[in-house]
Parts: C-alpha cells; structure tokens; sequence
C-alpha cells in the first residue's frame, strides 16, 4: 500500500517524500537520450567530434588566429612586428690579430675572407672583422686571411648539420734563443670550431690526418718559401721556413739553426696556418710581426630568411618556397578545405536523398532509370569521376565543389533507395495511403524521417572522403589556385619546390590525416550510437 497521511478533511493522501522518491526513480525514455547515452560511451568518436568542432572553430575565426598574412612573404611583414632582419641573417664576426710578441691587435691590415660555398654565405671584410651574410640553406667553412696567416670561422644557415673543422692554430717556438747548430720541436695547439681544444701536437696531428687525410698532408704548403725540408710534411701538418738562411724545418717540425738572426717558420693545417720566430743566437732580435690569427667566436648559427625557414619559436610549422608562414596558411586553408568537403557533401546529399526517396517510394521505370544512372557513376572510382568532372569543367573551387558532389550523389541514392524500400512496406505508411493521405506528404512526413539516421551517418563519413578527393585534385593540379592556401595545394607546391624538406610537406599532410581521420571516427560512432541492434 501507498504511505498516506491523514487531510484536514479526514481523506488519506499520499506522502509527498514517497511521490518523490518513486519519480527519482522512474527513467523517462527519449530518443535522443537513448541516442546521447550511447553516444557518449565512445570515447574515440567523442574525442574525434571535439576535435572536429575545433577545427570548425579554427575555420571561422581563422582571420583572427593566423599570425601572419598567408600570402605574403615573412620578411616583408617583420617590421611590422619589430623584428631586426639583419640580426637574424647576418653576422659580424670580430677577429683579433696576435703578434709575435704575444700581444694582441685589433687592427689587421690586408684583412680578405673567403667562403668556402658562396651559395650558402658570403664574407665580406670590414674593420676590425668580417661581415656574414647567409644566402640560402647549408653550412661552410670561411677563411680569414692575412698576409701569411689565416684562420676559419664556420657558419651553418638553417642546418643542425655541424661538422666542426680546425679554426686557429697556435705554434710556440724554444723558450731560449738557438744557438747555431742547435734543434728544437715546435708545439702546436689549436681550437676548432665548435669550440675544442687540441692542446698539443699529437692531438693536432691526429685531428689533421684524421680530416684530410695522408695522402692530402703531404702535400708542401704553397708559400713561395719552399725547401727541400718541406718536400714531404708530417701527417696533416705542413711546415715552411720562411728565413731558410737563418733556420731550417724537417718534416716532424724540428727546427735547425743555421745562423745568427730572427727565424720565421709557417705552420699550415688546411686552410689555417700561423707564424711562429726562432731567434738563433744570443744578440738576435726582430720587430713584432703578425703570428696569427684570433676569433673570439668560431661558429655562428644563421637563418636563411629568403625561404623555407625551419620550424622555430617565430614560425612554428617554417616557411614554404615562396617564405610564407606554413602555420598561418594552413590555418587560412581551414576555411577553404572544409568549405569544399561540406559544400560538396550536402550538395551531393540532397540530390542523392532526393532521387533515392522517388526511385525507392514510386519505383517502376523512375527507380530503373535512377539505379543505372547511380551504377554507370559508381562503376568509376571516385577520384577518377573527379578527374573527369575537372577535365570537362576545369579547375578551380567551385568545379572541385562540384566534382566532388558528382560522385556523393550515387552514393546517398543507392543508401536512401535502400532504406524507403523497407519503410514504406511498413504498417503506418499503408494506413496513410488507404486514407489517401498525398505521396508527397507521405514521403515529407513518414518516409524521410525514417531516412535520416542513416543520412547523418554517411553524411559525417562521406564529409571526410571528400576532403581527402578534394585535397588529391589540388595536390595533381587540378583543384584551387595553386598560390591559394588550401591543404591539398600547399602538398603541390611542395612537391614541385621544396625537394629534400620534410615541413613543408608534413604539416599539410598532416592537417589532411587528422580531419579525414576524425570525420571517419566520428562516423563509425554515430552509426554505432544510432543501430538499434546494437544494445548498451
């Protein structure tokens, strides 16, 4: 028995605490919580339809988020947001001269430098230093040149690629003056450009034969101060007395004094190579001379600015051939590839849910003509239509929009056909005919409704399918305005201009795999949440 209590009339009424627990628990069915609660249970089609949305939101305000103009270089629009050109793509590098003496200066007469692949960087000298300029993608070696000394700086221009070669050496002569007759081994140490140190002539040697080889190594520098000493040059190093009446050097580096005076020997390793003097006798004595050369900086990392700029904190996604922010264009191509996949689809759909309505419902000579139409389209693979489309249409946009649509509408009449052929069989739909109730209310009003789950199921896949036609037209040429920032173009012009790159081919690609990808699993989840004969 229910709980009652007692009215002010005497009559028993049931306890409001009882109503109200057994209404907790009564579940009122709908569709669409029957429809949302299945839904929401697939946790891949949710998170795929949360990502669609984004990217719906991304397409409309996509004015808003881009953070450059996608069709204009970035260099031409750094200065609206103060940034300094020059720091980025050029370097002032400061080279000091070491003199004999063990003083340093900072001015260097007769100052040249020379890039190793002027198509990567070109050096220009200036007071006190050089002058880098990057031109395009890569890394090179710069020799600084002196009179009889040089050094080398290295430069790499967009590139991680580091090989790091010798960029200064330092020889150190006999702490005492020579006496004629007398030897002694010159040291060597050196530094390379990232930043090592080779601290004595083994470590030099080794690093030289290693780099460039014995065969290389012996080679005699070409000075003009050739001896027969210098004839074969220990391994990756070449020595030269530049005073041969004063002093000889033999292969190993050991100098011999001949006579009284001030000796010079050339030391050469590569492209470096510095002086070093031994004095011979006691009275002997020379003015300071330029020993060699010194680089307080030994490499420098610079951007090619003119295009495909990698990936960084400035352009997240790099810059394409023509220097155009990927990131902005891709978010600008938003708009336009899903214009195209939406526009198409509901364009297809329409047409195709309309004749599949007429051919399933009245059938006879109409369903005939309908279903050899659809089979004669559905015969050609569906790029294959489009290409044909475009060919007779020509490129662009709104052909695209229609190519695609072409091969949509067999699609939806073969699964609408399908679909009315059950439903109108059904008891409601018979009882409206027998009250002669119009075919056309009847399709409006019983039949169409039927159809709808199954349309929004394939609407939601076929959106992905035609994205991935229309991106493939735009990739062979056949789609948007090649300069236009559409996901499926931007894979052409990569393909035709940046050969040997992987950014600007991957983050269009990309775009494409992940809206394709979560329109398809959002698809399976609504026809998974709408079958009926799938239970909880």
């Amino acid at each position: 028995m229910k709980p009652t209590a007692t009215s002010p009339s005497g009559q028993g009424v049931p306890l409001a605490g009882a109503a109200v627990h057994k209404k907790d628990q009564e579940k009122v069915y709908t569709p669409f919580g029957a429809f949302l609660q299945k839904f929401l249970k697939q946790r891949l089609a949710v998170t795929a339809g949360i990502v669609i949305l984004l990217i719906v939101l991304v397409a409309v305000f996509a004015p808003l988020l881009t953070p450059y103009d996608p069709s204009r270089p970035v260099t031409d629009q750094y200065a609206e947001r103060g940034i300094d050109v020059s720091s980025l793509g050029a370097w002032k590098a400061k080279v000091l001269g070491r003199m004999s003496d063990g003083t340093t200066v900072k001015e260097i007469p007769q100052l040249t430098a020379e890039s190793g692949k002027r198509e990567v960087a070109r050096p220009q000298a200036e007071a006190g230093g050089i002058m880098v300029q990057a031109v395009t993608r890569g890394d090179t070696a710069i020799v600084i040149r002196s009179g009889q000394v040089s050094a080398v700086v290295e430069v790499g221009v967009s590139t991680e690629e580091r090989a790091p070669v010798l960029s200064q050496l330092t020889p150190a002569g006999p702490a005492a003056p020579l006496e004629v007759g007398g030897t002694a081994k010159l040291a060597l140490s050196g530094v390379l450009t990232d930043g090592s140190r080779l601290a004595d002539t083994a470590a030099v040697e080794g690093w030289a034969a290693d780099a460039f080889g014995k065969g290389e190594a012996e080679k005699p520098a070409d000075n003009g101060f050739v001896t027969a000493d210098t004839a074969k040059a220990a391994p990756g190093v070449a020595y030269a007395s530049l005073t041969p009446q004063v002093v000889s050097v033999a292969p190993d580096g050991t100098v011999s004094a001949l006579r009284e005076g001030a000796g010079t020997v050339k030391v050469t390793v590569g492209d470096v190579s510095s002086l070093v003097t031994v004095p011979v006798g006691a009275a002997a004595s020379a003015e300071p001379m330029l020993a060699g050369l010194g680089l307080p900086q030994t490499y420098a990392q610079l951007e090619d600015l003119h295009k495909h700029q990698p990936p960084s904190e400035r352009h997240w996604f790099g810059t394409d051939h023509a220097n155009r922010d990927i990131f902005s264009r891709i978010i600008a191509g938003t708009t336009q590839t899903l214009i195209i996949g939406f526009v198409s689809v509901f364009i297809g759909a329409a047409l195709g849910v309309l004749f599949g309505l007429l051919s399933g419902y009245y059938g006879g000579r109409l369903d005939t003509l309908i279903t050899r139409g659809a089979d004669i389209l559905l015969s050609f693979p569906g790029m294959l239509l489009a290409i044909f489309v475009i060919a007779v249409l020509g490129p662009g946009t709104v052909n695209v929009i229609l190519a695609v649509a072409t091969f949509t509408v067999p699609i939806f009449t073969r699964i609408v056909r399908g679909s009315v052929l059950s439903l109108k069989q059904m008891t409601y739909v018979e009882a409206a005919r027998s009250i002669g109730v119009k075919n056309s209310v009847i399709i409006r009003r019983h039949i169409f409704p039927g159809t709808v789950s199954v349309i929004m199921i394939y609407l939601t896949m076929r959106v992905g399918s035609a994205i991935l036609i229309g991106a493939g037209l735009s990739y062979l040429g056949l789609g948007a305005d090649v300069t236009a920032p559409e996901w499926g173009a931007m894979l052409n012009a990569a393909k035709n201009n940046s050969q040997g790159l992987f950014f600007p081919i991957l983050f269009p690609g990309l775009a494409i795999l992940v809206t394709v990808l979560c329109f398809n699993i959002l698809g399976d989840g609504l026809r998974d949440a709408l079958d009926p004969k799938l239970k909880d």
